[in-house]
C-alpha cells in the first residue's frame, strides 16, 4: 500500500533527483501565502475533514468552510465556522469574500461552470480564486476514469490507504488547463498564475513503475507536453 508517508518519502527522492521541483501542495501553498491577511474573508469550497483553509484559520479575519457532505463537515473540528451547500447555490450574499480556496474538488462537479459562476459572485471585486486538481489528461487520471464508480472506494483504500468515506464521485469535466481557464475566464475570474506540476509518486509500488513514471514525467519538460502533467494549480483574480 502506498499511503501518505511512503509517498512523501519517495517525493523527498524525487526532489533530491531533481533539484528545484516543488509538489502541486507546496505550489500552492506559495501562492496562498501572500494573500492571508488579518482582515482576509476566507472561504474553503468543498473543506471536507481536513481542507487547506483550517491550518490557516489564524491568519485571517474570517474562515468558513463549505461541503454538500454533512459527515465530512461533521468531523470537521478544524474550521469553526462551516455550512452544508451545493456548491452551485453558496449561501452566501455577494462578495463576502477576498479569498476563496479548492482543493482536491473541480474534479468531482456534476456542474463545473455553475460552481465558478457561483464563486465569482461571492467574491468580492479584486477577490482571489486559488485551486489544486489533477489533470484528466494525464494517462494515469484517464486510466482511473476507466473504472466503475463502484468499484473505486475499496481499489483507492488498497492502493492508497484513504478511507473509503473520502473517496467520491468523479466527473473531471473541466479538469484541462484550457478547459479550466476558459470557463474561469467566462465566469469573470482571470489568470494570475497557472502551473502544470509533475509528481511520478503515486506508481511508487515498485520501483521499477517509480522510474518509468519518472521518466514519463521528465518528457512532459517539453513545453507542448506539459499539459498532461497530473496535477494543476493556478490563482485567478475577479475582475
Amino acid at each position: 500500500m502506498l499511503d501518505l508517508p511512503r509517498q512523501e518519502l519517495h517525493r523527498a527522492r524525487y526532489r533530491a533527483r531533481r533539484p528545484g521541483w516543488r509538489p502541486a501542495g507546496e505550489v500552492f501553498n506559495a501562492l496562498l501565502e501572500p494573500l492571508l491577511s488579518p482582515t482576509a474573508r476566507a472561504l474553503d469550497a468543498g473543506c471536507g475533514r481536513f481542507g487547506v483553509l483550517g491550518r490557516f484559520r489564524d491568519r485571517v479575519a474570517l474562515a468558513v468552510g463549505v461541503d454538500v457532505d454533512f459527515l465530512s463537515l461533521k468531523e470537521n473540528f478544524i474550521l469553526p465556522l462551516r455550512a452544508q451547500a451545493q456548491l452551485e447555490a453558496l449561501p452566501f450574499p455577494a462578495g463576502a469574500f477576498d479569498l476563496i480556496l479548492s482543493t482536491w474538488v473541480i474534479e468531482h462537479l456534476p456542474e463545473p461552470e455553475r460552481v465558478f459562476q457561483e464563486i465569482a459572485r461571492v467574491l468580492r471585486p479584486g477577490g482571489h480564486f486559488l485551486l489544486l486538481t489533477p489533470n484528466a489528461r494525464h494517462p494515469l487520471i484517464a486510466l482511473g476514469r476507466c473504472i466503475p464508480q463502484r468499484l473505486r472506494p475499496s481499489l483507492v483504500q488498497r492502493l492508497y490507504g484513504r478511507a473509503p468515506q473520502d473517496t467520491f464521485p468523479v466527473f473531471y469535466r473541466a479538469n484541462t488547463s484550457r478547459e479550466l481557464r476558459r470557463l474561469l475566464d467566462r465566469a469573470g475570474l482571470h489568470k494570475v498564475a497557472w502551473f502544470e506540476i509533475e509528481d511520478p509518486t503515486y506508481l511508487a509500488f515498485h520501483p521499477l513503475l517509480f522510474t518509468l513514471a519518472a521518466l514519463y514525467e521528465r518528457l512532459t519538460a517539453w513545453p507542448p507536453l506539459r499539459g498532461w502533467r497530473i496535477h494543476l494549480v493556478g490563482l485567478f483574480r475577479k475582475a
